[in-house]
């Protein structure tokens, strides 16, 4: 039994061999297109199984390689080229950065140049700044009311001062009126008896 085993054995593997010595001289258009992937699987389905082991055409599996190869350099050289547009934008981020940095500093610069307003050679920040005009405005508004109210009180005072004066200047233009009427009565008087001393 054995001896037919070894048999069949040996007669399967010289016709498989012998068809993968004629099929090595097969042109194979699929192993030149699509992925790595698909490639292999190509070559799985069409291989011959013996038990659990696959024959394999050594010009399929070298084909294969080379395209696996040559995908694993192309990654490796978009790696490459990737790593060196890394470090490149790392450089061009940490430029940027400093850049930030120093436009933040001449932006603090400016808001403070800005937010300074310098009154009587004293250098004030805005709020600073409009609480002395409000208060000088403010000081004003008070002064202005001040002076008005006493206007207005003097102004009281100078009219009945004027009144005053004026009922004063008519007493004393009557009172004076009087005198001048109590004089001429005198002097008639006096005349009157000068008259009858001298007669």
């Amino acid at each position: 039994m054995k001896k037919v085993t070894h048999l069949v054995l040996t007669i399967s593997l010289l016709t498989s061999t012998s068809l993968v010595g004629q099929n090595n001289n097969v042109a194979q258009p699929e192993l030149d297109s699509g992925t790595i992937e698909q490639q292999f699987d190509y070559i799985i389905n069409k291989s011959t199984s013996f038990k659990e082991f696959q024959l394999i055409r050594k010009t399929s599996i070298l084909k294969v390689k080379s395209h696996a190869l040559d995908s694993i350099k192309s990654i490796q050289q978009n790696l490459s080229s990737v790593n060196n547009s890394t470090s490149t934008a790392q450089n061009e981020i940490s430029k940027l950065k400093s850049e930030v940095q120093t436009l933040q500093g001449e932006v603090e610069t400016i808001a403070q140049d800005v937010d300074s307003i310098s009154f009587v050679g004293i250098p004030l920040s805005k709020t600073g700044y409009n609480s002395i005009v409000w208060l000088i405005i403010a000081s004003l508004s008070i002064g202005l009311l001040a002076f008005i109210f006493l206007f207005k009180k003097s102004n009281v005072v100078t009219q009945k001062s004027l009144t005053d004066l004026e009922k004063v200047n008519l007493e004393f233009e009557a009172f004076r009126k009087k005198a001048l009427i109590k004089e001429q009565e005198t002097m008639r008087k006096l005349q009157d008896e000068k008259n009858k001393h001298s007669n």
